[in-house]
């Protein structure tokens, strides 16, 4: 399973979809999530609508390579139930922080189960799938294959699940920024956001200085300004690590299945305590 998804919302996505089918059905649903064999693939309004490659089977009289319609969708929670999650999301500074990093906290289903509903699927009633294949069985391999497609997209765009659930991903994180707790957020953000100046040259130039007229024995060796006796305690980071954490767990550039952001972490601490040891 983490072949296809290595976040744990798309693992929990593909956790749901084995829960009500059958094992084999499924392994050979895996063949078909590769660009080898969906020739189209769109989501739009929270529906997948995708073209698969079949293949020849003449039980089914099937003589000739065929192209098979499959869609997927989550059934949709209403503007109601959408509107109180919101509003239960907009009073934890925590999950708002997480969405805007592009990041889905992992203990999110405690606020979709006081509102009565949930995100990740849960069993087959979440799912609305179609197929125009002559495999009576749902999920067919095809609708599976596009369910584990899914589960890889889910890896590196996871406000897709919103999406699949009926709220855009746009106004999701319009309502979470127009929030004031989002507000606070989004200005510490953009204030820790240094301007970039244009320059000439990729290194620093030297300034000269022309020498005074007279020199001060004292003034060259302590210096022309006194030292300030105390120094200002520097103020901790809103969001501790943002540059690291804008990607997520998986951003684009990396390729492995272990979370980048805990590879750093560990990094950052062992870098820690070697140079604790050198003082």
């Amino acid at each position: 399973m983490s072949k296809f998804a290595k976040t744990w919302w798309g693992q929990r996505f593909i956790a749901a979809l084995e829960n009500f089918t059958d094992s084999g059905r499924l392994q050979r649903g895996r063949a078909y999530s590769t660009d080898n064999r969906i020739k189209h693939w769109i989501l739009q309004k929270g529906k997948v609508d995708a073209k698969m490659r079949g293949n020849i089977n003449p039980y089914f009289g099937v003589y000739k390579e065929p192209t098979y319609n499959v869609s997927v969708q989550m059934t949709h929670l209403s503007a109601a139930e959408w509107k109180k999650v919101i509003q239960k999301l907009s009073l934890r500074a925590s999950f708002i922080a997480r969405l805007l990093l592009n990041e889905i906290p992992e203990n999110i289903e405690t606020i979709f189960a006081e509102a009565g509903v949930h995100l990740l699927p849960n069993s087959y009633k979440d799912f609305k799938v179609s197929c125009d294949c002559p495999d009576y069985a749902v999920p067919c391999k095809h609708i599976a294959g596009v369910c584990y497609r899914l589960a890889g997209q889910f890896d590196q765009d996871p406000f897709l699940l919103f999406e699949l659930r009926g709220l855009a991903p746009e106004k999701l994180l319009q309502e979470l920024a127009n929030s004031p707790l989002g507000k606070v957020l989004i200005d510490a953000k953009s204030s820790g956001t240094a301007e970039l100046n244009s320059v000439d040259s990729y290194y620093t130039r030297p300034v000269v200085t022309p020498l005074p007229e007279e020199i001060s024995l004292k003034d060259f060796w302590q210096g022309q300004h006194m030292l300030p006796k105390t120094i200002e305690p520097s103020q901790p980071a809103t969001i501790p690590a943002m540059l690291i954490k804008k990607g997520g767990d998986f951003p684009l550039f990396w390729q492995k299945s272990n979370s980048f952001l805990e590879v750093m972490e560990d990094f950052y601490l062992r870098m820690r305590k070697n140079a604790l040891k050198n003082l």
